[in-house]
């Protein structure tokens, strides 16, 4: 058999579900909230780390550039010891050495 309500029966049980369904919106509202602020302070911190690693990539594509050209200054420097320009030049400035036909003209004002 099937129970009737009263008026104000219903009214209490309607009055309860209203309150209990603006309760669960309520926390439905306060977690989205929360998962709104946890995203947007991970995007923030994630954003920093992009800017960060965007910096540090500029920093070591230059240093890259200095490296390949400090390299390319060392091969033609490593070519040019291997030329007979640069052992006369050594032999010259380093050890006063010279070729036996060579003859060396001093003005008067130097110290040698």
């Amino acid at each position: 058999m099937r129970k009737f309500e009263t008026k104000q029966g219903r009214q209490a049980r309607l009055k309860r579900q209203r309150r209990s369904n603006i309760l669960a919106m309520a926390a439905a509202i306060v977690v989205v909230l929360v998962l709104s602020i946890v995203v947007f302070t991970g995007k923030r911190s994630l954003d920093a780390k992009g800017r960060e690693y965007d910096s540090r990539r500029e920093e070591l594509s230059q240093q890259i550039v200095e490296e390949e050209s400090r390299s390319q200054s060392l091969e033609e420097y490593k070519k040019y010891v291997k030329t007979k320009k640069f052992v006369e030049e050594i032999a010259k400035n380093k050890f006063g050495l010279l070729y036996p036909d060579e003859i060396i003209f001093r003005s008067e004002g130097s110290g040698r």
